[in-house]
């Protein structure tokens, strides 16, 4: 490997080229083509090597990981890589020291299952996720409710008004057909309409399937003006989450988030002809007939005033936390898995343990409430007490 990289000069890309001339320098005798080809052995290696690579979104080639921690660029500069390793590795030995000392690893413990269950190891990395900036949307119920299909109304609402009336309205798609709590609330802000905001719904979709401590609700942010022929999706979205059961839901919204059916609809064909066996067609059939645009503008409203982001840019907020704006493709279902980890572990769990003693139904929107406040004051180090207020 390191004769392949000295083979590029310096500011050039390692090419195929490259790799066919050291191995035939190297292996004189070995067939390179049968290495290389599309059906050799080793390309299997190959394949699974790349799909660790985007699972584990490390970032631009080349990288470098020690027992799982990549080098930053810093280190990798090959004057100081040696040092770094050294260093490394003393800090590995003192580590492992401990662990030995306070009996946490023995001889019967595999080393490598000992250092992936550490609450610090992640399955992906997503410095959206794990950077230290964060940014949180303050919520609090309102006290006169306040209907978020009228949207003059709401249009003069200050911001955290808004915001309540959002959160107080949201429905919710979860993994099972049952009335939990949930410690972990997220919203999913993308243009539905369009193949980039499909593809952030399918892949919240997909992580749904293997969470149980998630629930997910959607905002819609259009990228136009807002016109009943160019929100067939979103107006279809809102519908199903306002009229159909939770299992229904999944199906249906999974159907929707499937290119083959934009394409139908654009085309002209009616969105009755998506619905799938089980779901109420006559209570839907009405509700997306008659729900008009003023939802959707609610939605538009609250993302652009409140959440800061332009007409169509799509964003993720858990348990009051704000990330976005996304680029498109940046955030798979691998990526929902590490937010809800992140977001579960740092105090949700703590919270919802919390929550379920004190044995209160109508305290299922503490998690994320009292979440995002606890993250809004995580510099100071004075204490504080909540008060929840029970209905």
């Amino acid at each position: 490997l390191t004769h392949m990289y000295h083979e590029v000069k310096d500011g050039n890309v390692l090419t195929v080229n490259h790799v066919k001339d050291v191995l035939r320098s190297k292996y004189p005798h070995a067939d390179v083509q049968s290495i290389l080809d599309a059906h050799s052995e080793y390309d299997e290696g190959r394949k699974a090597g790349a799909t660790f690579y985007k699972k584990t979104g490390l970032g631009p080639l080349p990288q470098a990981l020690f027992n799982g921690v990549p080098f930053n660029r810093e280190e990798m500069d090959a004057a100081e890589l040696e040092t770094v390793i050294l260093q490394r590795i003393i800090d590995a030995t003192g580590f492992f020291q401990r662990a030995v000392f306070m009996g946490l690893l023995n001889d019967h413990i595999n080393v490598m299952d000992f250092l992936m269950d550490q609450h610090n190891v992640v399955s992906r990395i997503n410095p959206t996720i794990l950077g230290a900036e964060r940014r949180y949307i303050h919520f609090r119920s309102t006290s006169v409710p306040f209907d978020v299909e009228d949207f003059s109304t709401f249009s003069f609402l200050d911001s955290q008004d808004k915001s309540a009336v959002i959160s107080d309205n949201m429905k919710y798609l979860t993994k099972k057909d049952e009335d939990a709590l949930y410690a972990v609330t997220i919203w999913i802000i993308a243009d539905f309409d369009k193949p980039s905001g499909r593809r952030l719904l399918s892949n919240a979709l997909k992580h749904l399937k293997t969470s149980s401590h998630t629930r997910v609700g959607i905002l819609n942010n259009p990228s136009l003006q807002i016109k009943e022929d160019n929100t067939a999706i979103a107006r279809g979205i809102l519908t199903a989450f306002l009229t159909q059961s939770n299992s229904n839901l999944k199906s249906f919204l999974s159907k929707l988030s499937k290119e083959e059916t934009a394409k139908s609809l654009t085309a002209g064909t009616k969105i009755a002809k998506f619905l799938i066996p089980g779901m109420d067609d006559d209570t839907f059939e009405k509700k997306y007939n008659t729900l008009g645009l003023d939802l959707i503008k609610t939605h538009q409203m609250f993302c652009q005033e409140v959440l800061k982001l332009l007409p169509g840019q799509m964003a993720v907020m858990s348990n009051g936390r704000v990330l976005g704006p996304l680029d498109e493709n940046e955030f798979y279902a691998e990526d929902f898995n590490l937010l809800e980890k992140i977001t579960y572990s740092t105090s949700a769990e703590k919270i919802k343990a919390i929550v379920k003693e004190m044995g209160n139904s109508n305290l299922v929107y503490v998690p994320r409430q009292s979440l995002a406040l606890l993250s809004r004051r995580k510099d100071t180090s004075a204490k504080f007490c909540i008060t929840f207020m029970l209905g």
